[in-house]
């Protein structure tokens, strides 16, 4: 089943079920190394591949501050004719620039709805073919961007260290600062204030039953998610759940992830038990995701957990 979005009276109440059981993991604790606190990152990770981030700490407080005033501005950036967005056509589809609605394919048959501005780690750094808006507002965009790339590395690091992955082996050594990288990652940090994300559990699978999970939105958290690298490079211990997003009924949903990047020249056995690297591993799925429909191979969509399914 899909789940049921239930509208009561006059469109007024709004009901999302089921609704997903989600560890919460306080980051100003892991900071301190907290052992309560690794252990349940740990736990989430290799329960539900999904998990709630609070940072609502007092020395989190600024980047909230600037996630805020970044999403007022890009709402009303979102607002303006297409023609006007198409502008900052993306330079790749890669990590940088803007897709418009319907570039990609969707579900039975159809095209793809929903459209992103990317900006890449390395060209925002660099200053390099930055969207004027983002130009406008460099140093929010900058802030932001290497607060949430200061905790994904930390939570790699705690998961890391956890799993005995240290010295020449530790996870962060997968991860070149200077390396610019492409849209294919370990951990995903996303920011969703509104209803619409729903997850499909791999401690689920046999289970007939089985529905997709709605992810409630709470303040002062943010949704981290395992990437399927991360779940190959550690030898399917952590999982990568597959998830999804549906559209709110008569209203425009908005999000913020970003994607912390391994090194393109990473080996790793992928969902088929084939040798790959991240490049070759990214340029084969984005190719799936331009290819209509029926012509996709759900190995590479979902990282092979379709034979878990």
């Amino acid at each position: 089943m899909p789940g049921t979005i239930s509208i009561g009276n006059e469109g007024m109440t709004q009901h999302y079920e089921p609704i997903a059981q989600l560890d919460t993991v306080v980051f100003s604790k892991l900071l301190d190394r907290d052992p309560e606190q690794i252990k349940k990152l740990i736990s989430s990770c290799e329960k539900d591949g999904f998990f709630y981030l609070d940072i609502s700490d007092q020395y989190s407080a600024k980047m909230l501050k600037t996630f805020e005033e970044l999403s007022s501005t890009m709402k009303q950036w979102f607002a303006q004719p297409t023609e006007v967005k198409l502008k900052e056509f993306a330079i790749s589809m890669a990590s940088h620039g803007y897709k418009p609605i319907g570039s990609q394919a969707g579900t039975h048959g159809g095209r793809d709805g929903w459209e992103v501005l990317k900006t890449g780690r390395f060209e925002l750094e660099g200053r390099w073919g930055l969207p004027k808006v983002v130009e406008d507002n460099y140093e929010s965009f900058s802030t932001f961007q290497s607060q949430c790339h200061y905790i994904t590395h930390v939570l790699l690091d705690r998961i890391s260290n956890a799993l005995g992955m240290r010295g020449a082996q530790s996870l962060n050594n997968f991860h070149r600062n200077n390396s610019p990288s492409k849209n294919y990652g370990t951990l995903t940090l996303v920011f969703a204030p509104q209803w619409g994300l729903q997850v499909f559990s791999p401690e689920n699978k046999g289970n007939p039953s089985l529905e997709w999970e709605f992810v409630e939105p709470r303040p002062g958290c943010a949704i981290v998610n395992v990437a399927d690298v991360l779940r190959f490079l550690t030898n399917d211990r952590l999982k990568s759940a597959v998830h999804r997003v549906l559209p709110l009924p008569d209203v425009d949903r908005y999000s913020t992830t970003y994607f912390l990047r391994p090194n393109d020249d990473l080996d790793f056995t992928d969902g088929d038990g084939n040798m790959t690297n991240v490049l070759d591993w990214y340029d084969r799925k984005n190719n799936m995701y331009e290819a209509p429909s029926n012509a996709q191979d759900r190995s590479l969509l979902v990282g092979g957990l379709y034979k878990q399914l």
